[in-house]
């Protein structure tokens, strides 16, 4: 299966905020098309709105996006943003749960149907929260699934290339199919030699499933056992390793408490630390 981002056109219909609402022209709401649709699997998908031009954010952050539900009411929810700040789409990468309220609509998007679009971008998981003296550390971007999506953001700002000797992403999905986005990330790990940038590092890990050069069992299994170190070719030290922990609840809090009982500190504004997470559901 290729995991290369292919537009696609979903054709059931969805009932979402009509084409113009009426929105003062100082509403911090605004009306955005969808423009572009991706399946990875039937259950997991991204996609991309109009970016309004004032619309500003770091990447890391999430925004919150509304539907107007057939009753009249909007239901909003929380997605981090994929895109980078240069580019002229808002993209987001989600889990279609048919029970769900907002995300069972989602997976019934057409290109050309509205969703609104707070202005305010929200979210603390951006790199620069790191304090450095200079570029001798090493970014740990950890995620489970769509927890993902705050570091392809990062990825695709050259700021971050900067920031950081080594860049190592550590993806955790229950399947092969679940993985999104790996030919982008393979890319990157294959071309990204500049000078003066970092050096990209991915590795992947399944839990039920096995794959020809991914790992297999969960992150906080593969850190105890030195394997994952090992797989990136980046060592775990208190001197540069830097964390970001994004994803499955129960992922960010065993790898909090790990990384903790190593003497690594979270990350807070008078305290410099290491670790900083966002519990992406």
């Amino acid at each position: 299966m290729s995991n290369a981002p292919i537009p696609i056109t979903i054709t059931t219909p969805v009932t979402v905020v009509p084409a113009s609402p009426a929105f003062p022209a100082s509403a911090k709401v605004t009306a955005e098309p969808v423009v572009w649709l991706h399946r990875w699997n039937p259950a997991l998908m991204s996609f991309r709105l109009r970016r309004d031009p004032s619309y500003v954010f770091i990447p890391g952050q999430f925004a919150r996006i509304g539907l107007v539900k057939e009753d009249g009411e909007t239901i909003w929810r929380a997605y981090s943003i994929v895109s980078a700040p240069h580019e002229p789409f808002l993209e987001f990468f989600l889990l279609v749960v048919p029970s769900g309220e907002f995300s069972c609509r989602v997976g019934r998007f057409n290109i050309g149907d509205t969703v609104l679009v707070e202005q305010m971008p929200q979210g603390f998981l951006t790199a620069d929260r790191f304090k450095q003296p200079g570029r001798e550390q090493d970014l740990w971007l950890i995620a489970t699934g769509t927890g993902l999506a705050p570091y392809i953001s990062m990825l695709r700002d050259e700021a971050v290339w900067k920031r950081f000797e080594n860049i190592v992403l550590v993806l955790s999905v229950r399947e092969r199919h679940d993985l999104g986005y790996t030919e982008e990330l393979e890319q990157l790990a294959a071309d990204h030699t500049r000078e003066g940038m970092a050096k990209f590092h991915f590795v992947k890990t399944l839990t039920r499933d096995r794959l020809h050069g991914a790992l297999h069992g969960r992150i906080n299994s593969l850190v105890e056992s030195g394997a994952l170190e090992a797989a990136a070719g980046v060592n775990l030290s208190d001197a540069r390793s830097r964390f970001m922990l994004c994803g499955n609840p129960e992922m960010v809090e065993t790898m909090r408490k790990l990384l903790k009982s190593r003497g690594f500190r979270m990350n807070r504004k008078l305290e410099p630390g290491h670790i900083i997470v966002e519990n992406y559901w």
